[in-house]
This record gives structure tokens, sequence and C-alpha cells, in this order.
């Protein structure tokens, strides 16, 4: 039996002042609940790729694909700015 493992996406724009806080209180909280995941950080700095992302602010967490802010689903506001 193959078990995967969770991955998480943090999403920020060039200069985000809030992701490397992100960054860091993410990995503690993993590691306090000791669970693996694969955590990848990724650069949105252009429209394009922010709206193939479908990318709503900076930074933004996602967790197996859906954005964990609430209503994240229902908006279509998707850009840098």
């Amino acid at each position: 039996m193959t078990v995967s493992v969770p991955k998480l996406e943090l999403l920020f724009v060039p200069g985000c002042g809030a992701i490397e806080s992100t960054v860091t209180m993410v990995k503690e909280a993993l590691r306090e609940i000791d669970l693996a995941v694969d955590v990848s950080e990724i650069m949105v700095d252009t429209e394009e790729k922010a709206r193939g992302l479908k990318f709503l602010g900076s930074p933004s967490i996602r967790f197996n694909g859906p954005d964990i802010e609430p209503g994240a689903d229902e908006r279509q506001d998707y850009g840098l700015g």
C-alpha cells in the first residue's frame, strides 16, 4: 500500500514581506504535529502566472490543492494586485 504525502504550496509575489514568517510558521506547525508534508514555495511574478494559478494574494497557502482561506473557492479576483 502506497501512502501519499500531503502537498502544501506557499504562493507569494516578489518582495512579499510576510513570506519568510509564513514559511517559518508553517514549518514549525508541521513539526509540532509531526506531519510529513511536501512543502513548495512558488513565486508568482506575472499576471499570466497569477491567473493560471488562480492566485488571490500574497502569501497564499494551499493544502492538497485548495487555498486554505475561507471562501477562496468562491472568489475569481485572480492577479498580482
